[in-house]
């Protein structure tokens, strides 16, 4: 078992964790790297931004390089080092385009056909709906959306403070010591705050994020911070005491208050609201919520908003909650040869 700290290792900056090649006409490598990464895999959010990265450099030329929608299928663990993205036009439109992305590790070759049939692997599949978010125009009306919970009734951070940690309402999180998150080591890649006194609820998490490297979030990092806190089931995690006075009462116990869970991504799906500036934003809010969890399996919600309450992205998520053993397991290659450490989840 991975057991390094949150604390520990280089921070990269995101830019650079995201940074893609171009090799050919539909064709781009990246490097996955361990900073990112929970236990022995890059986590999904931060791989899927690594392909919104290659799509916009893809339709760059014809003038589409945002992102409106994105449904990602992750066939396999992904593992860090080198990745090729094959990139499909499946249609070319004048407002809308449509690719179909595929990402690759082992077994990859240095030059065209980049992959080795039989042995590289398909780890993600894609289908991408690209526009220019500039020129979007047409009926716009009000819905009266708000985020309806306990919440909503803060106001909304001095972010100067905030940055400091000395924002009247909220307050940067400090993971405990010994968390059972202490592998997940993609976490030190953000700073984030949680109302002062904790969240009102268990099942509706808000918080604020930045980046930990000082770099502005951009449309690319959207995959990444979608899913940057899948942590619905931490929030109802008992404590030793909760769990012992459940015990004397002869009361069930959801998990034990040391079991370490992983929440690997079978599905992402996002849904971009409105263009970020060039520049980028320093500061972003998140809604976190899962309607059902049962069985080892959870839905989630995730909507991002920007400083002023308005909408970034939507984002909806299908989980699996797994035992961390199964992130460093080893498994074995197509027909049966030598273990290594991947395979399907």
């Amino acid at each position: 078992m991975d057991t390094r700290s949150l604390d520990t290792g280089d921070l990269a900056a995101f830019s650079e964790a995201t940074k893609v090649e171009h090799l050919d006409p539909h064709t781009y490598r990246v490097n996955l790297l361990d900073s990112f990464c929970i236990g022995t895999v890059p986590n999904g959010g931060y791989v899927a931004s690594c392909i919104l990265a290659a799509a916009g450099l893809h339709l760059t030329k014809r003038g589409q390089k945002d992102v409106l929608n994105a449904h990602f299928q992750f066939l396999n663990r992904t593992e860090t080092g080198p990745a090729v993205i094959i990139i499909e036009d499946i249609k070319l439109g004048r407002q809308l385009s449509t690719l179909h992305a595929t990402l690759y590790q082992h077994a990859l070759l240095p030059e065209a056909p980049w992959i080795t049939q039989g042995s590289t692997r398909k780890e993600i599949a894609v289908y991408l709906t690209m526009t220019d978010l500039g020129k979007e125009s047409g009926v716009s009306l009000p819905t009266a959306f708000t985020l309806q919970h306990p919440v909503a009734a803060l106001p909304r951070p001095d972010f100067a403070a905030l940055k400091e940690d000395r924002d009247a309402h909220w307050s940067r999180y400090e993971f405990p010591t010994a968390s059972p998150l202490s592998y997940a080591r993609c976490l030190r890649n953000c700073v984030y705050y949680d109302p002062r006194g904790g969240q009102p609820t268990k099942g509706v998490l808000d918080k604020w994020v930045r980046l930990a490297s000082g770099e502005n979030f951009t449309a690319a990092s959207l995959g990444y911070v979608s899913d940057c806190w899948p942590y619905v089931v931490e929030a109802q995690r008992p404590t030793k005491e909760e769990a012992e006075e459940k015990q004397r009462l002869g009361e069930p116990i959801p998990f034990a208050p040391d079991t370490r869970f992983w929440y690997p991504t079978v599905v992402l799906n996002l849904e971009v609201k409105k263009p970020l500036p060039e520049e980028g934003l320093e500061w972003l809010q998140l809604r976190i919520q899962s309607k059902q969890i049962k069985d080892g399996r959870l839905d989630l919600e995730v909507l991002l908003l920007d400083e002023h309450g308005d909408l970034v992205a939507l984002s909806n998520h299908v989980n699996l909650i797994l035992g961390s053993e199964r992130n460093t397991a080893e498994r074995t290659r197509s027909g049966g040869a030598a273990k290594e450490p991947r395979s399907r989840i």
